[in-house]
């Protein structure tokens, strides 16, 4: 998908990287490849505060952008929520002058604590995924920027008490590095 002259964006959503195991470690496995420029929110925007001049310049600046967040009661969490609020204005992002990220290619790199099973009627996230996903990504289409793929890895709990296992979510996120590398190469 990608050549050697792109400019390869990932914002990363989660709202708390050092409480994170699956975050955490795929984003630590990606800075080893100098072709993706790795924007965390939880460090950028401290107490929610976005300087969307500058946020609104890296996106600009990027040919492809991956959202690289954790599904949170089957969104994005409200820091990444706050953070397409405030960056995708009009004319910037939509309305008459809004097409300064047009065109621009998007991958969903998502997190997701509960098993693939449980996204479907009668189960416990009731819908499938990609009905959640709709919406979540409203700001990417209105945009009129092109998701050209989704990375999705279930069963990323870590935390005993809630059934999870550390060693499954770290071979889970090396599997997750390498399929989303695959598609930026």
């Amino acid at each position: 998908m990608n050549d050697t002259n792109s400019n390869v964006l990932l914002i990363s959503g989660h709202p708390d990287l050092q409480r994170s195991i699956a975050n955490s470690e795929i984003l630590n496995q990606l800075a080893t490849t100098s072709q993706i420029k790795i924007h965390k929110l939880d460090e950028a925007c401290q107490g929610f505060r976005i300087n969307v001049a500058a946020e609104q310049a890296l996106l600009t600046q990027a040919d492809t952008i991956v959202f690289q967040f954790p599904l949170y009661w089957s969104t994005y969490p409200a820091l990444m929520k706050l953070w397409f609020d405030e960056v995708f204005t009009y004319n910037f992002a939509f309305g008459p002058n809004g097409d300064k990220l047009k065109g621009k290619k998007v991958i969903l790199s998502i997190t997701c604590g509960a098993t693939e099973k449980s996204y479907q009627p009668g189960e416990f996230n009731f819908l499938p995924i990609e009905q959640y996903l709709q919406a979540a990504m409203h700001p990417v289409k209105a945009a009129q920027m092109e998701i050209v793929d989704t990375v999705i890895t279930f069963e990323m709990n870590s935390t005993p008490d809630e059934g999870g296992d550390q060693n499954t979510v770290m071979q889970l996120a090396q599997q997750h590095v390498e399929r989303l590398t695959h598609l930026l190469n």
